[in-house]
């Protein structure tokens, strides 16, 4: 189907901008052969169908034929203009570009391929590209980066260990031998283990970048057995080696600037149109992150002789099933498990359990 624009009159009135000056004159414009002619102040200036590009209209303002030499033909006469800029383009001389701006099967095809190009991109190019830029960083900012975020994880929610120091060098001596092995097998990744305080984590455990391990009070706690730390150990350990930390943090810019290209915006990069597509993607790639970690650990307790039970015995404590009441309300549920950092926590189980 081919879009055709009468004109009531061939030739579009208008004014004329040169482009150096800000004045407008009066300009009648027409196509003669395959020429666009524009009469200004008594002299015709010619123009060839590769010379001119019908600009795009905003709303009800006026639209606009750029010119070759930087000139501008205004008009209100919008649909003139597109009759002038389609019997250009049917001259035959007109740009593969300017047959694009007028064809409607090559515009839709253009922007299901943008958004193909789009989707491939935000869901494999960024965290592809986000890994390799991670990973050639060196270890140094990251290290640096970490010891920035600990002192804020200090300063806004977490306070000193109120563990005993006894009970910290049982925990400490217990997690050596494995802290010892995941050194000599990663030697570029320096681990250090903090134990913190916090009513607002509760029980928690959590990886910085440059291999500052967070394990709080009520993480400690929680454990039954010095293996179950280990298996948690294991899992945050995973996250450094990853350089997941960092990752997140390229990932997260480089989301802007997809986001801001394609808007074009930069201002609507906080708009809750792009806000939310970027945040979906990000907890995406944090899922994916997090079974990363997991992959890791699984590997790591049964190279050590560690049953991968503990991990799902403290997972299962620190996460209990849902009750039949609670699981009434499936609906919730399903999207909780789908705006989560984590995969949902009985599919994470189901792998520390299941026998090789």
């Amino acid at each position: 189907m081919t879009w055709v624009y009468p004109l009531s009159d061939p030739r579009v009135a208008g004014r004329f901008f040169d482009g150096q000056s800000s004045g407008g004159r009066a300009a009648c414009a027409s196509v003669v052969g395959d020429q666009l002619h524009l009469e200004v102040s008594g002299e015709t200036r010619r123009y060839s169908a590769d010379q001119v590009r019908l600009g795009v209209q905003v709303g009800k303002a006026s639209s606009y034929l750029h010119l070759a030499d930087g000139a501008v033909l205004e008009s209100l006469d919008v649909p003139g203009l597109q009759g002038l800029s389609l019997a250009l383009k049917r001259s035959g001389s007109a740009s593969w570009l300017q047959r694009l701006e007028v064809s409607p099967r090559l515009i839709v095809c253009s922007l299901v391929a943008v958004l193909v190009f789009s989707w491939l991109g935000v869901v494999y190019g960024v965290p592809w590209l986000s890994n390799q830029i991670a990973h050639a960083l060196p270890v140094e900012l990251e290290r640096h980066l970490g010891e920035q975020s600990l002192e804020a994880l200090d300063s806004f929610w977490t306070e000193p260990s109120d563990l005993s120091e006894g009970r910290q060098q049982e925990v400490l001596t217990a997690m050596a031998p494995y802290l010892r092995a995941m050194q000599q097998a990663y030697p570029k990744h320096p681990l250090q283990l903090h134990f913190r305080a916090s009513d607002d984590l509760g029980a928690n455990a959590f990886a910085l970048p440059g291999g500052h391990l967070v394990f709080t009070d009520e993480m400690v706690a929680l454990a039954q057995h010095d293996e179950e730390l280990a298996a948690v150990l294991a899992h945050e350990v995973g996250h450094v080696i990853h350089r997941h930390g960092l990752r997140n943090v390229v990932q997260s810019s480089l989301l802007v600037f997809v986001m801001v290209s394609l808007t074009g915006d930069i201002s609507a990069a906080s708009d809750i149109t792009v806000g939310l597509p970027s945040l979906l993607a990000n907890l995406s790639y944090q899922r994916g992150m997090e079974t990363e970690a997991d992959d890791f650990a699984l590997a790591f307790l049964r190279q050590q002789g560690i049953a991968p039970q503990r991990f799902a015995d403290i997972m299962t404590r620190l996460d209990p099933p849902a009750t039949k009441e609670e699981e009434g309300g499936a609906a919730a549920s399903r999207l909780d498990s789908f705006l989560s950092t984590h995969p949902p926590t009985p599919e994470r189980i189901q792998r520390f359990q299941t026998p090789d």
